[in-house]
Formats: C-alpha cells, structure tokens, sequence
C-alpha cells in the first residue's frame, strides 16, 4: 500500500475562496512537514514518509472537502492527522471591509494503511 496524504478543506467557511484555499493547503502541507520531522524516531512512521516521498519532497497528495462538524469523525479513523488554524483568516464583509478571525480552515491525514485508504474514500475529492 502507498502511503497518502490528504488535505481536507472545509466546506462550510463562507468567504474561503480559490487562492485561500490554496494557500491553506500549503499551510496544511508545512504543518504536516513539521510533524513528519518530529516523528521519524518512530521507524514506522519514518518508513511510510520515505516511502510517499519516494525520491522528492512530497508524494500522491488528494484534497478532500468536509464541514469542520466532520473533522472528529475523520480523526477517529487514522492514526496521524492534524488541524490548521490561521489566526489571520481574512474575511471580506458586505461592505468589502476587510477583518480577520482566527479559524480552524482544514485539517490533513497521512494514511499508512488500508483500513485509513478506506476510511477517507467516504469524503469528496474538493472542486
């Protein structure tokens, strides 16, 4: 089995537009980089990310979308994940003024075995 990375975008944050959600997908990537390290005293684990990596610095990466009121659920199912929050989210009211809020704005799993590939084929590729 080939290791996968999935990056979940939410679904319900009203103004999370293209180029947000590309830039939160590069955050989830980063944060996921930054676990990565933190885990490769577990072999394990250090295994399954050479093995995404193959001989690059990234592997078979799918976006994914679901409502934060899923994200529990998704946790459940997989061993490694984790949550992004921005704490600058920019948001763009009626009158086009700009505020921020922090916000929880996509999460990402590295699924190692058959069971997590299973478990994240129920959540929609994002469009």
């Amino acid at each position: 089995m080939e290791p996968r990375l999935y990056i979940i975008m939410r679904e319900d944050l009203w103004d999370m537009n293209p180029g947000k959600g590309m830039a939160q997908a590069a955050h989830a990537q980063a944060d996921f980089d930054t676990y990565a390290e933190n885990r490769y005293t577990d072999d394990a684990f250090r295994s399954a990310h050479l093995q995404w990596c193959e001989d690059r610095n990234f592997g078979v990466t799918l976006v994914l979308t679901a409502p934060k009121s899923e994200w529990m659920q998704i946790s459940l199912g997989v061993e490694h994940c984790g949550y992004v929050n921005d704490p600058t989210y920019p948001y763009r009211n009626y009158y086009g003024k700009v505020f921020t809020s922090s916000e929880d704005t996509c999460m990402w799993v590295f699924a190692t075995t058959e069971q997590e590939v299973e478990h994240m084929q129920q959540y929609n590729l994002h469009k």
